[in-house]
């Protein structure tokens, strides 16, 4: 049986963890299956899974205080044929991306600083990056163009083992 693609601006469901390692690896993994669901092919869901990690890690290391990890929020929406888009929300310190520097890709790796890459593959890999930061929290909306048609999801295979979303 295909399941149907949810219809725009309907979220598939939104996970709600602490920002922690456990957290972090829930995202990650209901990231790929949100991926699967949609029918997302290989290029699209790679870079949607990267940005999705890229953001959500930086929360998790970055966004609170060390030892008081707090809420992180991340959902799957599509907003319009032909897009998909991944909202991340945290009641982190704010991030301030005009801020963030721009690396220097060109630099070796023994003359460029370590980290800073998160952001900008962040930014190369999808269409649209809004963050906004209110005081009721942060919001971070990773919007991608998709490359292909979502496909139809497979049929369940029986014979793996039940998988339920994180």
């Amino acid at each position: 049986m295909n399941h149907p693609h949810p219809p725009p601006s309907d979220p598939l469901h939104t996970l709600r963890v602490q920002a922690d390692r456990e957290g972090l690896a829930r995202c990650l993994a209901w990231s790929v299956t949100a991926c699967a669901h949609l029918g997302l092919g290989n290029e699209d869901s790679h870079a949607l899974r990267l940005a999705v990690e890229e953001a959500c890690t930086n929360i998790v290391a970055h966004g609170y205080p060390a030892h008081a990890p707090g809420p992180l929020s991340l959902a799957f929406v599509v907003p319009e044929p032909g897009w998909v888009e991944a909202r991340i929300g945290d009641q982190a310190r704010p991030f301030h991306p005009d801020e963030a520097t721009e690396p220097d890709v060109q630099a070796s790796a023994d003359e460029r600083a370590v980290g800073g890459l998160g952001w900008f593959f962040i930014k190369q890999v999808m269409t649209e990056v809004d963050y906004r930061s209110t005081p009721q929290g942060n919001c971070l909306r990773l919007r991608r163009r998709l490359t292909a048609p979502p496909t139809a999801c497979p049929p369940a295979d029986p014979t793996a083992p039940a998988h339920t979303a994180p």
